[in-house]
Formats: structure tokens, sequence, C-alpha cells
């Protein structure tokens, strides 16, 4: 017998003897540590998905092309319902309940908040009397309606109008094909869901 294969003898024999412990200990798991173990966890990640998916970052799918060059039709944006009225922006996209039918949304950008004047001139949007900029208000590069809905118009004017306090004046980007403030009008500030995120 050699010395070698005596020590390599007893590595393996603690090694078997460890293996059995650590399965003997398994075992000796009740099913309410199992559940504090694995199931709470897996049933907090669960719970937490639901509501950060659905109260506060809620998926909206593109149904119209209200919102074209930035948004198509099927596209998927999420809207975030705790974004605070005095945290937005000119420019920021919104999602807001219809001031005719409460079971309608319209998806737009913010013009203008209370106070502000807003006045649209051949297509170019003005916000107390300064050109807002095309980065904010993106614009359908190719028109193709061989006949304008009813009420539009190929050089899209709006004439000064001053938005009332606790009121947003939203435009959406297919100025053609979108309905926004210049058939809505303004649109309360209580009626805001939230704003693309």
């Amino acid at each position: 017998i050699n010395f070698k294969t005596v020590v390599l003898s007893a590595s393996i024999s603690k090694e078997r003897k460890s293996i059995t412990s650590m399965s003997k200990s398994k075992q000796k798991l009740s099913t309410k540590e199992r559940f504090f173990r694995v199931g709470l966890p897996l049933l907090l990640a669960i719970i937490l998905t639901f509501i950060i998916k659905y109260k506060i970052l809620t998926p909206l799918e593109i149904s119209n092309s209200f919102m074209e060059p930035t948004y198509k039709l099927g596209d998927t944006v999420y809207i975030n319902r705790y974004a605070r009225i005095k945290h937005l922006l000119v420019g920021d996209v919104i999602l807001v309940k219809s001031p005719i039918d409460k079971n309608s949304y319209i998806l737009a950008r913010i013009l203008g908040k209370g106070n502000d004047e807003i006045q649209i001139i051949a297509r170019k949007a003005f916000r107390n009397g300064i050109e807002v900029s095309e980065d904010l208000f993106p614009q359908n590069a190719v028109q193709n309606l061989p006949i304008l809905p009813e009420g539009k118009s190929d050089s899209d004017h709006y004439p000064k109008f001053t938005v009332p306090e606790k009121t947003l004046f939203l435009l959406a980007d297919n100025r053609e094909k979108g309905i926004d403030s210049r058939e809505l009008g303004p649109i309360p500030e209580d009626l805001v869901v939230g704003k693309v995120w």
C-alpha cells in the first residue's frame, strides 16, 4: 500500500460523507423554510412586476397614425402614470382622457401650459411669440392625403389663443389626421393620465 493511495482514499471518503450530510440537510428543510427561501421571493417578484407594469408604467399600443412620424401604428409606448403636472414640459408626449368621451384617450404633445399664448401660422407652431423647434414638434415629411379631413387645411393655421390656467394645449405630430386641442380646445390638467416614458 502506497502512502498516496491512503491519502487519496481518505480524501474520497471525506467527500462522500460531506455529500451525504448535505443531502440529509436538504431533506431536513420544512415546507415553511422552502416557502421563505424560494416561494416568497418569487411571489414578491411577480407582485412587483404587476405593480410596475399596470400601475406605474402602463404599456399602450398605438392604434392610429395621429403621432406619426414619432410613433407609428402598432408601436408600443409606456405611460408613466406618476408623472406630475408641474414637471411636464413643452414637447412632452402625454396621454389624456378625451374631454368629449371619457372612455377615449388622446396621445399628443404639449404645446402650451396655463397663460401661454399659442398660435399656428403656415404649419409653424408659436408659443409666446417664439417659434417652437421642429425637434420638439416633428412633422410628417410626406403628406399623402388626396382629400383633407374636414376642418383641416394645407396651411394649418390657428389664431392667437391664450391657454387658460390649469389646462394644456396639445398638438398631434400628424397635423392632418391628429385630433388635438385645435378641435377639442384646451385640455384640463385633471384629464392627464401620464407621460410617455
